[in-house]
């Protein structure tokens, strides 16, 4: 065993004690109810190849939760390829939804009612994201932590075009609606970009723009037949079913009434709204002014919470959700706490490119096919990079990315934080929270004291804002991996690593450094 592996076995020989305190603090803790476990896992066996396409069986709307059927039952060491359907189809049907099967069948709203109707966690809108799943993750228990490796993403090709176009809706939820607009004119307006390649290499490329409602035409916003007040639980697990209704007709706060059938939408109040082209708004004077680079990413990627019901897509969460940091994406790794039984993971709003802060409110939201690997962390034998983990850790090829909120688990620390969380958002607490997070993960990761983190998070960490529009707004910590001898876990990014540094191979290797070498010398005298 090299010094610098003898360092962290150190560390988790001296910690010990600490986890079996926790075990029992996890074992007093009241969960929620978990459904039983499939069949399926007494034969499963890790390293299969799975996958998991979309339609309206397979997604659920808007929420999470640990109480519905799940969609594909995976286990420790499966690779699994997930279709991930962009939310944003609607605003333009003919480039997005028309000619693909899975998408159509997700999207379809008739008169006689919707494909998938129960849209966010009351039904009423409340949660806005196709989510791909869950998966079911035999094994899984509260205190793991799951791996995702994210080995490969690929724009989805509408069959009947060969092409794929994605959506960037500046919204009402969007900073611009805070910031205020210069000629006083607050507006939605939607641009609609090409995903074209180019040499081997993927470029995002606006199309045109038009404004969702309002202008000098008067459009007065799409409208669509009535979307559906009631109904039950789509595929709830025995023991979880309920029913949901909306008879005031209210989606984001407005009510929106039904007249002869239909509905006009003069705000993007309602996921999955479709607009109908041409509206009188439409403006092409941006096609072709510019051209963005493509970082595929997934923008809400998650397990179900511990809690007792269903749960809003849209602020993120301990076990991740809608993060929207830009840097879960090809190569990159992420390690999520489980806190249910089975972890329930799920994926969706997935995103072209997206700058930090996703100013206006979306990204370039586009259907994307991914390829991931998943591996199981036992909490009674978790690697010491996760241990303590309560929060969202990415890996990338160079960094490790510590998530922080404005609060750290909101469904814990505020009363009806469903309804609360909106208005309550702020940078300040956001950045807290990311700091808190980071200085206890470089002192139990490198064993550091307060003092001796403050200072190398200070000349050597990376603060930076993840987003301000997703109701609990996010900070995150970029932690260069050769300042600090920081070791390589995920299995695309140690590909990438050991391109670049020979040394930085295998899960348990740590990049030779004087740091390590320095802890090593001080630690193996407690060994």
């Amino acid at each position: 065993m090299s010094p610098a592996s003898r360092v962290f076995h150190a560390m988790q020989v001296s910690k010990l004690f600490w986890r079996l305190c926790l075990l029992v603090s996890l074992l007093s803790t009241g969960f929620a109810a978990d459904i039983d476990v499939p069949e399926s896992c007494k034969d499963i066996s890790g390293g299969q190849e799975l996958s998991l396409v979309a339609n309206a069986s397979t997604v659920h709307w808007g929420y999470f939760f640990n109480g519905v059927e799940p969609n594909l039952v995976a286990s420790s060491g499966d690779i699994i390829d997930i279709e991930m359907i962009t939310h944003h189809a609607g605003d333009d049907y003919d480039k997005m939804i028309k000619g693909d099967p899975g998408v159509e069948d997700i999207y379809q709203w008739a008169l006689s009612g919707q494909n998938v109707d129960m849209r966010g966690k009351s039904g009423s809108g409340d949660g806005v994201h196709v989510m791909t799943g869950p998966i079911y993750v035999c094994g899984a228990e509260p205190g793991d932590v799951l791996q995702i490796d994210i080995l490969d993403l690929k724009p989805r090709a509408n069959p009947s075009t060969g092409k794929t176009y994605g959506s960037n809706a500046a919204a009402w939820w969007g900073y611009q609606f805070r910031a205020g607009f210069l000629d006083g004119d607050p507006r939605e307006v939607i641009t609609i970009y090409e995903v074209v390649e180019e040499d081997g290499d993927y470029y995002a490329m606006p199309d045109y723009q038009f404004r969702f409602a309002g202008g000098p035409t008067g459009y007065p916003g799409p409208t669509t037949p009535c979307a559906t007040l009631n109904g039950s639980l789509p595929e709830a697990a025995p023991g979880f079913e309920f029913d949901w209704s909306n008879p005031d007709q209210i989606f984001s706060g407005n009510e929106i009434p039904c007249i002869n059938g239909s509905q006009t939408w003069g705000r993007y109040d309602y996921p999955g709204l479709i607009t109908s082209h041409p509206t009188g708004t439409e403006d092409s004077s941006i096609k072709g002014l510019f051209k963005v680079p493509a970082n595929f990413h997934i923008g809400n990627i998650g397990l179900a919470p511990k809690y007792d019901s269903t749960v809003d897509s849209v602020p993120p969460l301990v076990t991740g959700g809608n993060m929207d940091n830009r840097r879960i994406g090809i190569g990159s790794t992420l390690f999520l706490p489980v806190e249910v039984a089975g972890a329930f993971l799920s994926a969706g709003d997935a995103h072209t490119a997206q700058g930090d802060s996703e100013l206006d409110g979306t990204g370039i939201e586009t259907s994307i096919n991914g390829k991931f690997k998943l591996t199981l962390h036992k909490k009674d034998d978790l690697p010491v990079i996760v241990e303590e983990l309560k929060y969202p850790l990415i890996e990338t090829a160079d960094t490790w990315v510590v998530q922080g909120y404005t609060y750290a688990d909101y469904l814990e620390e505020l009363e009806d934080p469903m309804s609360t969380i909106y208005g309550e958002s702020s940078i300040d607490k956001a950045m807290t929270v990311a700091y808190n997070n980071t200085r206890d993960w470089m002192m139990n990761t490198l064993n550091m004291t307060e003092d001796q983190a403050i200072t190398a998070i200070t000349v050597a960490v990376d603060f930076a804002i993840t987003q301000v529009v997703d109701g609990n707004w996010g900070v995150h910590a970029s932690i260069p991996k050769g300042t600090f001898g920081l070791p390589t876990v995920g299995a695309t990014t140690q590909v990438k690593s050991t391109d670049a540094t020979p040394a930085a191979s295998g899960a348990s290797t740590i990049m030779a450094s004087s740091v390590a070498t320095a802890l090593a010398t001080i630690l193996m005298a407690f060994v």
